[in-house]
């Protein structure tokens, strides 16, 4: 397999950090307890509640694009499409949450590497392959 050009690998490197910037915001607001239960009102078991599901569904996101990441790096263009409609669906996620400045760190990594993903020379890399 020859070696990926720089866009793809620009492009592989920005969904691995997405996924490791979202669990880190996921780690991080548990150390934020305290302050999310003074500012949001709510009882103790809400908020560990809200933070759970958030936690799941970070991980849940993490996961898929690390293991789809892998694929697209193995030239499985479905993975490339599918890198993408998770990120849809994660952006969608961020924005019924609300608006943070980890969510829009988190959507502008989203959208670069969107943009990595279907550039002209990404998507030779991956003609290569079909015609071989």
């Amino acid at each position: 397999m020859n070696e990926a050009p720089r866009q793809v690998r620009i492009a592989v490197g920005v969904w691995l950090a997405t996924a490791v910037f979202v669990l880190f915001t996921a780690a991080g607001l548990w150390f934020q307890r305290g302050e999310i239960e003074q500012l949001s009102k709510k009882p103790p078991g809400e908020v560990t509640t809200f933070l759970v599901a958030l936690t799941v569904m970070a991980v849940i996101f993490a996961g898929l694009y690390a293991w789809l990441t892998r694929l697209f790096l193995k030239r499985r263009n479905w993975a490339r499409i599918a890198l993408s409609l998770i990120a849809i669906v994660h952006m969608m996620w961020l924005l019924l949450v609300g608006i943070s400045p980890a969510s829009l760190v988190t959507l502008l990594l989203i959208c670069v590497a969107i943009v990595f993903t279907w550039q002209a020379r990404t998507a030779q890399w991956f003609a290569e392959v079909r015609e071989q």
